[in-house]
């Protein structure tokens, strides 16, 4: 049975990085796009080589174990053939659903406003904003830090999900029908309060369970 063989795979990140040698990347065909061309695979392969790793993640994206020594050209050659490099560390990273496959673009623009304008932003901790094109959210966007759902004109947004482990919970409605032309500050906002009081290296799901009934977060509701 091909789908339970060869369960234990011979090389990872971990093991191929104990000397520091590798260097992991994440990549897409972009924040919307989800489909993959031929010529970005072969790109992929090429790249990767025969001592890297290939991994697909949860995150809607490949993850690739590439030799430390050569990372800023194969970065370069990735992005040749379109594909998108996610940012790492502790910043703002975006994520979205595919609208329907282009089907529903109503949103699609503002997302691309929210990425130029927080996409980036150093923060205590890694957060994951997650833009959904439409209220059945199924790229599940009330599982991430910051859930961003657009309803007509307008945006919901949801806050403080556990997005994994025995107590994982979907993220609670902190602001209804905030206005388009609204959204990026908006959350700009909340991304600010983070970096002025959340702690070091801490998770922004407690920093918010932390502080919720803080006078900080009625005061944005009420803008």
């Amino acid at each position: 049975m091909n789908a339970f063989r060869n369960n234990i795979p011979e090389k990872t990140f971990a093991t191929l990085n104990e000397n520091g040698e590798f260097t992991r990347l994440a990549v897409s065909p972009g924040i919307i796009n989800k489909h993959y061309t031929p010529a970005q695979f072969q790109k992929i392969a090429e790249v990767v080589g025969e001592h890297g790793t290939i991994k697909y993640s949860a995150s809607y994206s490949i993850l690739l174990s590439v030799p430390s020594n050569g990372v800023e050209q194969a970065i370069k050659s990735l992005q040749e053939v379109g594909l998108y490099i996610a940012k790492q560390g502790s910043v703002v990273a975006m994520k979205a659903c595919d609208f329907c496959d282009g089907d529903k673009m109503e949103a699609a623009a503002t997302t691309e406003q929210l990425y130029n304008a927080l996409e980036g932003i150093d923060v205590p901790k890694r957060i994951r904003l997650n833009v959904n094109g439409c209220a059945s959210a199924c790229y599940n966007a009330f599982y991430d830090d910051i859930g961003v759902v657009y309803q007509k004109d307008s945006f919901d947004i949801y806050l403080g999900a556990v997005p994994m482990g025995a107590h994982a919970q979907a993220g609670a409605l902190f602001a209804k029908r905030v206005p388009m032309q609204h959204i990026t500050g908006f959350l700009h906002q909340i991304i600010t309060l983070y970096k002025e009081h959340g702690r070091q290296e801490e998770p922004f799901f407690k920093f918010y369970r932390r502080t919720k009934t803080a006078v900080f977060w009625q005061a944005l509701k009420n803008e």
